[in-house]
């Protein structure tokens, strides 16, 4: 009799040793799962949202101003746009053609100068922080402002480290951004001492680019 009641009582308490390490395992069980739907994370968006890319807008200045006509004629079958520019009156303009394949057109005033060149070249990709590598014809910029042309067309200034050169990127229709633009290659050079409202009178000459 007493080995009886030594058995249940050995057996009683193996069986609830069992159940409460069956407890504790689906407590945890449960616990992991409703913590991994808790913190399981969404689908990353890794697209841009343009709508929060800040514009600058420069802000006209009083300056009297010209409209200047440039760029290859369509016929001789680049695929370029012929463009109107505006300019401050005291911005010398100068335009230079080797052939009917080609044309300058350059921007000078006190040192500072917008070139705008349409030809037949290769063009290449423009990188920014956060853009992948590209294997191809490529030029990666950490610093940028965007623009947007008279004609919708959104534009990148982007400068080389010395922050005295730049060129201008288009953004296209899958979003990347290319040189040359539709208006042509695009590049602007400072002098070594410059003034944050040139800067703008830059950015409201660039910003006034439109095809015709």
């Amino acid at each position: 009799m007493q080995n009886m009641e030594r058995f249940f009582s050995v057996f009683g308490k193996v069986m609830l040793v069992i159940l409460v390490l069956g407890a504790m395992s689906y407590g945890g069980y449960y616990f992991g799962k409703q913590t991994k739907s808790i913190t399981k994370p969404e689908a990353l968006n890794t697209s841009v949202v343009e709508e929060n890319v800040a514009f600058v807008t420069p802000t006209p200045t009083n300056k009297p101003s010209v409209t200047l006509v440039a760029g290859v004629n369509k016929s001789a079958g680049l695929s370029f746009d012929q463009y109107s520019v505006m300019t401050p009156t005291d911005w010398i303009s100068k335009k230079e053609s080797q052939t009917t394949l080609d044309e300058k057109l350059t921007l000078t005033k006190d040192g500072y100068e917008i070139s705008i060149f349409q030809a037949a070249t290769g063009g290449a990709l423009c990188l920014y922080p956060g853009d992948a590598d590209f294997e191809g014809p490529s030029s990666k910029f950490e610093v940028f402002t965007n623009l947007i042309t008279k004609d919708g067309k959104i534009l990148r200034k982007s400068s080389d480290k010395a922050g005295v050169v730049f060129t201008i990127c288009q953004k296209s229709a899958d979003g990347s951004y290319l040189q040359p633009t539709n208006y042509g290659h695009i590049s602007i050079k400072l002098p070594t001492s410059y003034t944050t409202e040139i800067l703008t009178e830059i950015d409201s000459i660039i910003s006034s680019l439109k095809k015709i």
